[in-house]
């Protein structure tokens, strides 16, 4: 009888082993299919501006004297895609204060690199936050028009001081570079900086792949003008191969705009 018992004793204990680990290993099967769905998840969000652009800046002034930035040095920072999915901080869904912040909160959430061909710069805030991603090692570069009569104009000689590397359109005379678009951690620009650091054989591929690139493009210099004044736009999405394409097209230009004719990265 006792023998009984402990067979009994043994099976039961053996079969509830191997449920927990039936269980275990689903739980893990499901989480990893739900990783993978959030990964492959494409989202977009647009910013605009018009003339309710200022319409409620006098009542940020009075009241919380605008959005708290979120900064690069918090705990926790938000990861981009939770960044585009809160949408704006205000009731005014073209508020100039609301949509600064949301650029400025995705330039801090950049970890890897910030790639940036803008007809002109002029926005303080945007500045600021390039210049303290340069500082805290990401990698910034900006490519814009050779057309302004001066630099400090578009706010490119404040970003050269803090490291982040410019180059214009100087060898294309007569043509301008008239875009408007940010690349934010560019999955093949993440990988050969991996490389080019010796730092790759601790990345795996499938980490890189989850690094949450964003493409921001429009009608939109980022300056005052643009996001109070003017009717403007901003598409942010993350769509891979645009992603892609647009990441593409700067390394052309950046490639194309080195005074050096040495083609440096």
């Amino acid at each position: 009888m006792s023998g009984w018992v402990t067979s009994s004793y043994i099976v039961y204990g053996t079969s509830l082993v191997l449920l927990s680990k039936i269980v275990y290993r689903s739980y893990r099967m499901i989480k990893n299919w739900y990783n993978r769905k959030s990964m492959e998840k494409e989202l977009w969000a647009l910013i605009l501006t018009n003339e309710l652009s200022l319409s409620c800046v006098a009542e940020h002034t009075k009241t919380t004297n605008g959005f708290a930035a979120i900064s690069s040095n918090d705990t926790k920072v938000p990861n981009k895609i939770d960044i585009i999915e809160r949408g704006p901080l205000c009731s005014n869904p073209y508020c100039v204060d609301s949509n600064v912040r949301i650029i400025v909160d995705l330039l801090n959430a950049t970890k890897y690199s910030i790639d940036i061909a803008m007809y002109m710069i002029g926005s303080i805030p945007i500045s600021e936050v390039l210049a303290e991603a340069s500082l805290r090692r990401v990698e910034v570069r900006v490519i814009t028009d050779n057309s302004e009569p001066s630099l400090i104009s578009s706010g490119t000689e404040y970003l050269q001081k803090y490291g982040v590397r410019v180059r214009s359109n100087t060898q294309t005379s007569g043509k301008l570079m008239h875009h408007k678009f940010c690349v934010l951690d560019s999955p093949s620009r993440v990988k050969y900086l991996l490389e080019k650091q010796n730092t790759l054989f601790v990345k795996k591929s499938a980490e890189i792949d989850k690094i949450s690139s964003i493409l921001m493009t429009g009608s939109l210099n980022w300056n005052v003008r643009g996001f109070s004044t003017n009717y403007e736009n901003i598409l942010l999405t993350n769509q891979k191969q645009m992603v892609q394409k647009y990441s593409d097209e700067f390394q052309h230009m950046w490639k194309l705009f080195d005074p050096t004719n040495e083609h440096a990265d």
